[in-house]
């Protein structure tokens, strides 16, 4: 016959004040408990000790890895410019119906051109007007030192760059205001600059031929707003720009 259940308020543990066990499974429980102790404390001693060598086994592996990859990653990209067009050229043959770009494409797709036209649309209406009177300034200008475009393409290389020179230093000075609301000056300064480094690389790709027809639209834009160019573009011009 079972005892009694005994009362929670007077259990007693299964070992004496003195901690000795009088249980064999409550003995074996706390050398186990001591050994785990002990072995953690040998691992944490181990592990203290390693770490300086650690650190600096690290710092070597990392240095052995950077050295590694600048001396192997240019000949990884060497070998991927070398490959990929064979690449391209294959997968064009066997997969004639994907939309594979090729290099000739992919570098169309970022020219310079579309972010600028993409820039010059998200200006403000007035801003727009600003642009298109501020080009059409520019090219008079233009016309009035070389006599248009073959009097500029008739001119020296080095007289060709100074121009093209001074219109980037103006776009660079002009790059701060982007996002402001003077942000027609850079955009102005670059859709000049490229229209004519276009014109001077003789170009007739897409992006060129779409800032072309963007530039000549915004030229004739600002001449029909602001009729005092119309009128001093035949006053103002130069022998050279009347026989041209």
């Amino acid at each position: 016959m079972s005892s009694p259940p005994q009362r929670r308020s007077e259990f007693t543990f299964p070992w004496s004040v003195d901690h000795q066990p009088q249980n064999g499974l409550i003995e074996k429980l706390e050398q186990f408990q001591r050994l785990s102790l002990l072995r953690w404390r040998f691992l944490e001693t181990c592990r203290q000790a390693a770490r300086p060598r650690l650190a600096h086994a690290a710092a070597m592996l990392d240095q052995t890895v950077l050295a590694t990859t600048l001396i192997v990653m240019p000949r990884i990209l060497v070998a991927w410019d070398r490959l990929r067009p064979i690449l391209a050229s294959h997968s064009r043959a066997l997969l004639p119906f994907l939309p594979i770009a090729s290099e000739e494409e992919e570098a169309l797709a970022a020219d310079p051109a579309w972010d600028l036209l993409a820039e010059f649309q998200t200006l403000a209406p007035d801003q727009q007007d600003k642009a298109a009177r501020n080009l059409a300034l520019l090219w008079d200008h233009f016309e009035h030192m070389f006599g248009g475009l073959s009097g500029f393409l008739a001119e020296p290389v080095i007289e060709q760059s100074i121009y093209l020179d001074k219109l980037m230093t103006a776009s660079r000075r002009m790059r701060l205001a982007r996002g402001s609301e003077v942000a027609f000056h850079y955009v102005t300064v670059e859709l000049m600059r490229l229209y004519v480094s276009y014109l001077q690389l003789r170009r007739s790709d897409r992006a060129a031929l779409a800032l072309a027809a963007h530039v000549v639209a915004l030229i004739s834009r600002g001449r029909m707003v602001t009729p005092a160019i119309t009128s001093g573009v035949e006053l103002n011009r130069t022998p050279h720009a009347r026989a041209a």
